[in-house]
């Protein structure tokens, strides 16, 4: 007990270390809570907010205020991490500004929708035009359909019906809608597809002149088997029909008719333009045209330029930015050994001053906060951290990698952060599912690590890395590669059988089932090739 005091003084000393605010908020009376709330700053002055909401003794219509304030920043932070879901925070503003008789609480259950109690609110609080498109937009589909009066806004209850897979239903309110919008007749074309009846199908996109009825017109006659018609509608249409377009052409053996639409698709904005431009080099070199080869040439960008030998543009620099006062509420905290109050101060400065992100990255950075920095400093040279520096070289050393390699892997799969889990179920730094985590830890001779230990991942990426290259020995350099970072997304079974398949690599980079192989594929090289660029 004799150490009891001397404890309290050093609790005492370390709090006084604190900004006010944050002493304020340790200590955490109601009283202090209150002053920080309502005249203090930054973080601070919401997390005291967020304290008062469940305390009683306040009123209610200033906990819906302060409810209100927390999970608007939380939504404009859009922050990674355990207790930072905007979701959780209107979950507790939207009862309370509603029992407040507050006018947001419409906004608030709206952000909360479809969940059944968010319908329930809006059903109570709202009525007309408003509800509908809100209960639309909030793909509360059914609840829509029982508000809508009939015979009025067709081209909503058209959608619902279509998206809730009740296309017979949809057609006649599609049709109502084209009489007053040609827009209809495209969701009417999609419904008659969806029933197999093509032929109507064809008809109805034929009314509304537009690149996306023209694609619809395409996929529908190959469907069909009418070939020669339907890649007359892919030209001219979206970017997506030339895609479809060329693989047509190609596997007809009509290349010399692929090659001017790849560079026509290489010119376009879209997803296909670096993937178009690679195909335009390699079947113009099959077809020895100098002058397309060259185009092609010209056109290729990107992680694919790199694949190609053409080392792409390195990232633009940061532009300057002056120094800010306010981070150095974030150094004190730092120093106070307060990280998760720094990391609250450093998100809710990125959020009131989004264009000092170039001053705050680097404090990102320090604090963890790899996915957020990377973000906001996107497509910068400051969006390439390198994250886990002693960890990543090291096990890249022992599986005999490039560690820029490994960084740009792990960049895009979490953006360095050790915590994400994906829609499917990747977990960690590395992005292993479980079953594959098994397989690498049977590799290393151990139990399974956890894939949430940001070293474990690292060394569980570095092996089996290292173990896709030396399944894809048979090429060698940027191949070899490139056929390692297609099967850590889409399998070694899924890339080599389609390898063989198609009868070479980038036949089969052109040809694979998948979309998201050879986008990650893209992606992985261009981060490798920004963090060679990077000293």
């Amino acid at each position: 007990m004799r150490w009891l005091p001397l404890l309290l003084l050093l609790s005492a000393c370390r709090a006084q270390e604190l900004p006010p605010d944050y002493a304020f908020l340790r200590r955490g009376s109601v009283a202090e809570l209150r002053q920080v709330a309502l005249a203090g700053e930054g973080y601070a002055r919401m997390l005291a907010g967020w304290r008062l909401v469940e305390r009683e003794e306040v009123p209610l219509a200033e906990r819906a205020e302060y409810a209100w304030r927390y999970a608007l920043f939380l939504e404009g932070a859009r922050a990674f991490g355990p207790g930072w879901e905007a979701q959780a925070a209107w979950r507790v503003a939207a009862p309370l500004l509603e029992a407040a008789r507050d006018p947001r609480a419409f906004s608030a259950w709206e952000r909360l929708l479809p969940e059944e109690e968010a319908v329930a609110a809006l059903l109570r609080l709202g009525a007309g035009e408003r509800l509908w498109e809100s209960l639309f937009r909030g793909r509360a589909y059914e609840a829509l359909l029982q508000v809508l009066p009939p015979g009025v806004r067709p081209e909503l209850r058209a959608q619902a019906l279509f998206r809730l897979g009740r296309y017979r239903e949809a057609l006649p309110h599609y049709q109502a809608w084209a009489e007053a919008d040609p827009r209809g007749f495209l969701g009417l074309g999609y419904a008659l597809w969806r029933l197999g009846r093509r032929e109507e199908a064809l008809a109805a996109f034929a009314r509304y002149p537009h690149p996306e009825a023209r694609y619809a017109q395409g996929r529908v006659l190959e469907e069909l088997g009418r070939v020669e018609e339907a890649l007359a509608f892919y030209r001219g249409s979206t970017p997506e029909g030339l895609w479809r377009a060329t693989a047509l052409l190609e596997r007809l053996g009509r290349g010399g008719e692929a090659l001017p639409l790849y560079l026509e698709l290489a010119r376009t904005p879209s997803p296909y333009a670096d993937d178009a431009a690679l195909r335009a080099l390699v079947l113009a070199e099959a077809l020895g045209d100098a002058e397309a080869r060259e185009a092609a040439w010209g056109l290729l960008e990107g992680g694919l330029a790199l694949l190609a030998g053409k080392a792409p543009k390195p990232p633009p620099l940061p532009p300057p930015s002056p120094p800010l006062p306010e981070a150095a509420r974030v150094e004190a905290l730092l120093e106070a050994g307060e990280e998760d109050f720094a990391r609250g101060e450093a998100r809710y400065l990125l959020w009131q001053r989004l264009e000092a992100w170039p001053h705050l990255v680097p404090l990102f950075y320090r604090l963890g906060l790899y996915r957020e920095g990377i973000r906001a400093a996107w497509p910068t040279t400051l969006a390439y951290p390198r994250a886990y520096r002693a960890w990543v070289e090291a096990y890249a050393l022992k599986e005999g990698l490039d560690p820029n390699l490994l960084f740009a892997l792990l960049h895009v799969e979490s953006r360095f952060d050790p915590h994400a889990v994906s829609p499917t179920g990747a977990l960690g730094l590395a992005q292993f599912l479980r079953s594959t985590w098994a397989d690498v830890a049977r590799m290393l001779g151990e139990p399974p690590a956890d894939p949430f230990d940001p070293e474990a991942s690292i060394r569980y990426a570095a092996r089996y890395l290292r173990w896709l290259l030396e399944r894809c020995a048979a090429f060698s350099g940027l191949e070899e590669v490139a056929c390692a970072l297609t099967a850590y997304n889409g399998g070694i079974g899924y890339t080599l059988r389609g390898i063989a398949r198609e009868g070479g690599l980038y036949a089969f980079l052109r040809f694979q089932e998948r979309d998201e192989p050879r986008e990650y594929l893209a992606q992985v090289l261009a981060a490798y090739a920004a963090y060679r660029a990077i000293p």
